[in-house]
C-alpha cells in the first residue's frame, strides 16, 4: 500500500464489506478453527494463483484453473488483470515473489492443512466445508467493491 501512496494514489479507508469480512475472520480464529480454515484455504490458494498471473504480467487468464470458474468471473478477473497492469505501468509487486517454487510452496500447505484435519471428526470437516459458500459471499463482496 506504501508504494501506490508513493506513486500519488489515494488509499482510501476500508468499507464495510472489509470491515465485516475482517472481523468475522478475527472471530472465527479465536472460536471455530474448522471454519476458520476454510476460510484461510480458499484466501490463500485464490490469492496465489491470482498472484501468480498478476507478478508474471499475464495478459490473458489461463482457462486451466485449479478451481473451475464461471466465464463472468473469467472476464471480471481479466479486466481486474488489465486494470492492474496499467496502475503498476508493467511493474512487477514483491508481493507477488516468493522464495522457490510456488507450486511446491502451495503443495506444502495443502499437505499440513490435510494433516491439520486428519484429527477432525466428521462433523467438524463437514462444518468447514459448509463455510465455503460464506467465505465466496464475503470474497465476492469485496471484488464487487473492487470492479466498482
Amino acid at each position: 500500500m506504501e508504494w501506490f501512496k508513493e506513486q500519488g494514489y489515494e488509499i482510501p479507508e476500508p468499507t464495510a464489506p472489509g470491515k465485516t469480512y475482517s472481523q468475522y475472520l478475527k472471530e472465527l480464529a479465536e472460536k471455530d478453527p474448522q471454519a476458520f480454515i476454510c476460510h484461510f484455504y480458499n484466501i490463500y490458494f485464490a490469492h496465489s494463483a491470482g498472484g501468480r498471473m498478476i507478478g508474471r504480467k499475464v495478459k490473458t487468464l489461463c482457462t486451466k484453473t485449479i478451481w473451475k470458474i464461471s466465464f463472468e468471473f473469467f472476464l471480471k478477473a481479466h479486466h481486474i488483470l488489465q486494470v492492474a497492469e496499467r496502475i503498476l505501468d508493467n511493474k512487477e509487486l514483491e508481493f507477488y515473489k516468493w522464495d522457490g517454487e510456488l507450486s511446491q510452496l502451495l503443495q506444502n500447505v495443502r499437505e499440513k492443512l490435510n494433516k491439520v484435519a486428519e484429527e477432525w471428526t466428521r462433523e467438524e470437516k463437514n462444518h468447514c466445508l459448509e463455510e465455503t459458500e460464506k467465505s465466496f459471499k464475503y470474497s465476492g463482496e469485496i471484488l464487487r467493491l473492487i470492479l466498482s
